[in-house]
């Protein structure tokens, strides 16, 4: 059996959707978050603080393995409305665009969050990410 390829600046296609990842926004989850980040408490929703985390932990696990040494280079969000503690969310991840800018490789990846149950959108982002070598 041979080791999957790595998934680097290559494999990013424009366009192209990696598929989806769930996330249990569960009551231990959130105090874990809560006990790093005691002030990120608003009563009965998920952390603000935990958007960026959903959507990394979605990009990792769907474009994965990849080479070490990416850098985070920005992400922002468009908020319907925040998750509710005990909702499962269901982020699709695709590749915006990619662009070879003083031989650094960039890729932005676009994401869209919504409940898993309803199908409700929750939030969408833009994660913008130099790309290991």
């Amino acid at each position: 059996m041979s080791d999957p390829a790595i998934f680097n600046y290559d494999h990013y296609e424009p366009g192209k959707s990696y598929g989806t990842r769930d996330f249990s926004v569960d009551e231990a989850t959130i105090a874990k978050w809560r006990s790093v980040y005691p002030n990120d408490n608003d009563p009965g929703v998920m952390p603000g603080g935990m958007l960026a985390m959903i959507i990394i932990d979605a990009v990792l696990t769907l474009n994965s393995p990849r080479p070490p040494g990416g850098v985070h280079g920005g992400q922002t969000f468009n908020i319907m409305r925040m998750p509710h503690i005990g909702e499962t969310l269901r982020t699709e991840v695709w590749c915006l665009d990619k662009e070879v800018k003083k031989d650094r490789k960039w890729v932005r990846v676009r994401s869209v969050t919504r409940a898993a149950g309803s199908g409700e959108l929750l939030f969408s982002g833009i994660m913008t990410t130099l790309v290991a070598q």
